[in-house]
């Protein structure tokens, strides 16, 4: 994978950081129909509710071993800035960071993937936006 630097503010001086975050992210079939899904009833986009689900995964204190990442065949693909937004350098600390604390062999791909993944399964009851206050 190519490093690509990131310049983010932290405590207002200004850092220099690789990028660990792949380019693109390819989600399985699975989680872009709940994807799918959860936009009907939302009407939040599914890079919205990725990042939602990465941080319901990260607050979950399992690990991704039961993930149960299906087929990636006609699965959606995100590039990482449509999927992190502005908040990339964030998220690539906040997925490496989890990755470390709970030693996890996977590479960053799989770790995003099996995270929204398990996200998207907690989120898999959501009828309407107000009930994502509840998780």
């Amino acid at each position: 994978m190519d490093q690509v630097s990131l310049m983010i503010h932290i405590f207002g001086v200004q850092r220099k950081i690789h990028k660990m975050i792949p380019s693109r992210i390819k989600l399985s079939k699975k989680a872009t129909d709940k994807l799918r899904y959860l936009k009907m009833k939302t009407g939040l986009t599914p890079n919205i509710l990725s990042r939602i689900a990465i941080m319901l995964a990260i607050r979950e204190e399992g690990n991704l071993s039961n993930a149960g990442v299906g087929d990636m065949e006609g699965g959606q693909e995100l590039n990482d800035t449509t999927l992190f937004g502005e908040h990339l350098a964030v998220y690539d600390i906040l997925i490496n960071q989890y990755r470390l604390d709970k030693k996890i062999v996977l590479n960053t791909n799989e770790t995003i993937v099996a995270m929204i993944e398990i996200g998207v399964h907690k989120m898999g009851h959501i009828r309407q936006t107000e009930q994502l206050c509840d998780l």
